[in-house]
């Protein structure tokens, strides 16, 4: 099924021209890419032993399986082996190797997302539906996309290419990037002590080794947060003022407009005693974990709850204390509008099948998992919820949990070594071709077909 929808979150209006009706999705004997992109972030990327499987929207070759059709299933991507993990943008996909040190790319490519100046970046051809190869250095250790730019650790040093238009790349210049570039010591302190970045729509940030966190790019709704007066944007790197104590920052995340930081608080044994999870930026839909209509954000309409958000950090969970059978955050991932928690106690693992996930923020498409959404609860929830179990009924929550992953306006998780998906299904990005309109959204975890 090709069916355009309204795109509701961080994709600005002025962008990309209206879109024709051939881009409303591919077919099987269709050879070019639509000349508008209408449809966003509607794919996904799971892990199965390593191996790399996508499934959903597929008009621009972003599911990598030499073809520019959708799949409801999750298909094997063509010609990779031994894969660490990836990220998926809003047309394009990265993946990467630590085994070969090796980053891969494949989908759309008109802003040079891809990293590969030998794909083309003209309309109707600026896609490869296969794996390209970028060109960075050895080792690679991790990767993340944003809308239409890409990301990368590589030797420590942190990567960008594609869609530069706020300045996302970070070089210092707002013009679009078709292979990476290495961000340099812009800020007068070095940044070749990269751990991690993250990506939102036109936004990215990096987690150095030292706990640091910068951020560059779009600004508009406060996701840099160096300023707390100002939503400027920035072409190069500046340090975010994360509010750490006695911490240090571990893990970063970025949904559409809002970032993420978790500070953990560390004993003389490495044993987890606090955490907290710093969030800054969009609000408008609760995913921060404060109502939107609290007086205490600002507004950049007056009145108006869809455009709240924050320039400074707040916790959108503090755990204070921790001990061995506290329930600490294992990990956390962000989609468009939500958050996903991986939760379980501090000294457990993910074999003891006790771990479970709860969401936050955005849920008309049930991307939270509470067997509602569509008009069955608020379309905005500000507090996290447990996502509830597979199956009919899914009022228990969901348990033995191992992994988590949310893209868009979808959420994923890896229960018993397999992936199961909620929220939107219009493209079949839920792996399960069950229903893919909009009035069958999944609203609670399905098994993704295929693997």
């Amino acid at each position: 099924m090709h069916t355009c929808r309204r795109f509701m979150s961080y994709i600005c209006a002025g962008l990309l021209t209206a879109a024709a009706v051939s881009g409303c999705g591919g077919s099987k004997k269709n050879e070019t890419i639509p000349t508008t992109v209408a449809i966003f972030n509607s794919h996904s990327l799971i892990f199965r032993n390593n191996t790399a499987m996508t499934m959903g929207y597929n008009a621009f070759g972003q599911l990598g399986d030499n073809s520019l059709e959708n799949r409801a299933v999750a298909t094997k991507v063509f010609g990779l082996g031994h894969m660490t993990g990836g990220a998926a943008g809003a047309e394009h996909t990265l993946a990467f190797s630590n085994h070969t040190s090796v980053v891969m790319a494949w989908g759309y490519n008109a802003y040079g997302q891809l990293g590969d100046p030998a794909i083309s970046t003209s309309v109707n051809t600026a896609f490869s539906s296969t794996p390209v190869k970028v060109q960075l250095e050895r080792p690679v250790t991790g990767v993340a996309a944003g809308s239409f730019h890409s990301l990368a650790v590589a030797n420590g040093s942190i990567y960008a290419w594609g869609y530069n238009g706020y300045g996302q790349v970070g070089n210092g210049n707002t013009t679009n990037q078709n292979k990476p570039v290495k961000l340099t010591n812009y800020t007068g302190a070095s940044l070749n002590i990269a751990k991690s970045v993250a990506a939102g729509g036109y936004h990215s940030a990096a987690l150095l080794t030292n706990g640091i966190v910068y951020a560059w790019g779009d600004n508009s709704y406060g996701q840099l947060a160096f300023s707390p007066n100002s939503t400027a944007k920035s072409n190069i790197p500046v340090k975010v003022p994360v509010p750490v104590t006695a911490g240090q920052v571990e893990a970063i995340a970025a949904g559409g407009k809002f970032t993420l930081a978790l500070e953990v608080v560390r004993d003389a044994f490495d044993k987890i005693i606090g955490q907290t999870l710093w969030g800054w930026g969009f609000d408008g839909v609760g995913q921060l974990g404060i109502d939107p209509a609290s007086a205490t954000l600002p507004k950049r309409q007056a009145g108006k709850n869809d455009t709240a958000y924050t320039r400074t950090p707040v916790a959108v969970r503090s755990i204070p204390t921790a001990d061995a059978t506290t329930i600490v955050i294992k990990k956390f991932v962000a989609g468009t509008d939500h958050i996903l928690l991986l939760l379980g106690a501090r000294d457990s693992n993910a074999s003891d099948g006790s771990w479970t996930v709860e969401a936050v923020g955005y849920n008309y498409f049930g991307q939270l998992g509470d067997n509602m959404g569509l008009g069955g609860t608020s379309t905005e929830i500000s507090s996290f919820m447990f996502v509830h179990t597979i199956g009919i009924g899914g009022t228990g929550n969901l348990t033995g949990v191992t992994d988590i992953a949310a893209f868009g306006q979808h959420s994923l998780a890896k229960v018993g070594g397999v992936w199961y998906g909620w929220g939107n299904n219009d493209m079949g990005q839920l792996g399960n071709p069950a229903s893919t309109s909009s009035a069958g959204n999944l609203k609670i975890p399905v098994l993704v077909q295929g693997q």
